[in-house]
């Protein structure tokens, strides 16, 4: 989405992103999930999803993943049942939710804009995948407040 509002500035520029719908075609089964992705939402809207679409369908499917498995809807247990969760098969490849810190790793996407994009859907070229394990730091790391997330609120 950002891409497509840049216009002709993307060109030549370097970037990273989640997901990308070529990623099963350009980098191979590891981004399993990704084409039937692509194929479904395509035969309902017409077009390729966006990054920003297959994020919202990933996360609706494991927030609906979480709450089952948590057997609640309560925020704190839907959060035990995310922490040290790993998964595979929405395209990313291999994913961890991190229990010490909740982030979320997996390799990241590193892409570059096309300098002559055959249509709209597809201005950005796949350079490569950088594995999880290249950008995966300690939970204690002090950039990152040092893994320290205090108690968990269930709400009002």
């Amino acid at each position: 989405l950002m891409a497509r509002g840049a216009g002709k500035n993307i060109a030549g520029i370097v970037g990273s992103q989640n997901w990308d719908w070529k990623l099963e075609d350009q980098l191979g089964a590891r981004y399993t999930g990704t084409n039937a992705f692509v194929q479904s939402f395509g035969t309902k809207y017409g077009f390729p999803p966006s990054q920003a679409a297959q994020t919202c369908y990933a996360q609706t499917l494991l927030y609906a993943d979480a709450v089952a498995r948590a057997g609640s809807f309560n925020p704190c247990a839907v959060v035990e049942a995310l922490e040290g969760f790993e998964f595979d098969g929405l395209g990313n490849g291999p994913t961890l939710y991190r229990a010490g810190d909740h982030q979320c790793f997996k390799d990241v996407v590193v892409v570059k804009g096309k300098e002559n994009p055959e249509n709209e859907y597809d201005l950005v070229e796949i350079v490569e995948a950088t594995p999880a394990e290249q950008v995966t730091y300690d939970v204690d790391h002090p950039m990152f407040a040092g893994g320290d997330l205090g108690s968990c609120n269930p709400g009002a």
